[in-house]
């Protein structure tokens, strides 16, 4: 009588009625149709088939639950606003793994101003790791979820691995220089410089320089004590500190994150727990590409404020938040409601991994 088509049907005993499935021929107007059925006495309710969607904010990488640092810093609320794509972020550190099945594909650029001359450096700890935390791919079925799994790394090998130390590692002006101007030339949007040295300088004015030119210079704070506090002392550079320390909340340009026990990526295809302020700068540098997306022109004052204003305090450490400042950016609410941080992690159940639930690994501090 209506000119529609039955593909199935079942009684629904709860609500005493019995429910046909219909489906309305090309070429005939789906709301006339209803408007129709509407007025026929014989029919009890009549809809639309809608199509709904899974909230659940999941990942199919399967250490994604041991990231407890993804979850202290809201990321997976943050993945739905920003992947960091189209965001080139230079690591100016050891040589990356450009082979790891977290980064491949994720590596623009590779240099090397440590042995120029020679054939590319085999892989080192302590690039792998933080390049990990910034871009491990997500949803790849592998181990874990980087904190902008889509932006795009430089690699620019301007440190080398110290020896019978597995995250230790040197750098000189001389590397670290190439590797700022590199940066430069590369157009990066975000330098992740997880050290720490003497002031300099040649790097200050080259720090100076991509400052002017709307990079942001993310770099790891040293110890309290430390005589060697640059370039965390540079006014212009955005400073990672942990987010458990006693004055996590810092100031200014020194933002709490985190530090401790981070799972990330180590050359041949692993993983381990690490421990440093260089996870901390590279959880930074991974947020900050994540605003960037959202908004390009950003400038590094203006993100410190917006990360300031983010931090999330719980019982015993305060972190700036990737979803809250991801969101302030945008019209859009998709962030959990700031007390369900007090007690869990941004709403997520995940917890701090029991050794017995850890992948093989080693840790260090970095």
């Amino acid at each position: 009588e209506h000119g529609i088509e039955r593909r199935q049907g079942w009684p629904i005993e709860s609500l005493s009625v019995y429910c046909e499935v219909f489906e309305v021929p090309e070429g005939q107007d789906v709301a006339a149709v209803i408007e129709r059925l509407v007025a026929d006495p014989r029919v009890d309710l009549v809809q639309p088939m809608n199509t709904f969607e899974a909230l659940a904010e999941g990942y199919d990488d399967p250490y994604v639950r041991l990231q407890s640092a993804a979850a202290e810093l809201g990321v997976a609320g943050a993945h739905r606003l920003a992947t960091g794509k189209g965001v080139v972020v230079a690591v100016v550190d050891t040589a990356v793994d450009a082979t790891h099945p977290e980064l491949d594909g994720r590596i623009a650029v590779e240099r090397d101003f440590v042995d120029s001359r020679r054939k590319p450096r085999a892989a080192e700890v302590h690039g792998t790791a933080v390049a990990g935390v910034i871009a491990s791919v997500a949803n790849n079925s592998e181990g874990i979820v980087g904190v902008a799994p889509d932006v795009r790394l430089a690699a620019l090998r301007a440190c080398w691995s110290v020896e019978g130390d597995s995250g230790g590692a040197r750098c000189s002006s001389f590397t670290l220089a190439q590797a700022l101007e590199a940066a430069m030339v590369v157009d990066a949007a975000v330098v992740n410089m997880s050290l720490a040295g003497p002031e300099d300088p040649l790097l200050t004015r080259l720090i100076d320089e991509a400052v002017a030119r709307g990079i942001v210079v993310v770099a790891a704070a040293p110890a309290a004590a430390d005589r060697t506090p640059f370039p965390a002392s540079h006014g212009s550079v955005l400073v990672g500190r942990s987010s458990s320390a006693s004055d996590a909340r810092g100031s200014a340009m020194h933002l709490p994150a985190p530090a401790e026990e981070i799972l990330t990526t180590i050359p041949g295809a692993g993983y381990a727990f690490f421990s440093g302020t260089s996870l901390a700068a590279a959880h930074l540098s991974g947020v900050i590409a994540l605003m960037i997306e959202r908004e390009p022109s950003l400038e590094a004052g203006r993100i410190a404020d917006v990360l300031a204003a983010s931090m999330v305090s719980r019982a015993d450490r305060t972190s700036v938040n990737a979803c809250y400042a991801v969101q302030s950016l945008t019209d859009l609410r998709v962030c959990a409601p700031a007390f369900e941080f007090a007690s869990s992690s941004g709403g997520d159940s995940t917890q701090s991994p029991s050794r017995a639930e850890r992948p093989a690994g080693t840790r260090s501090p970095l």
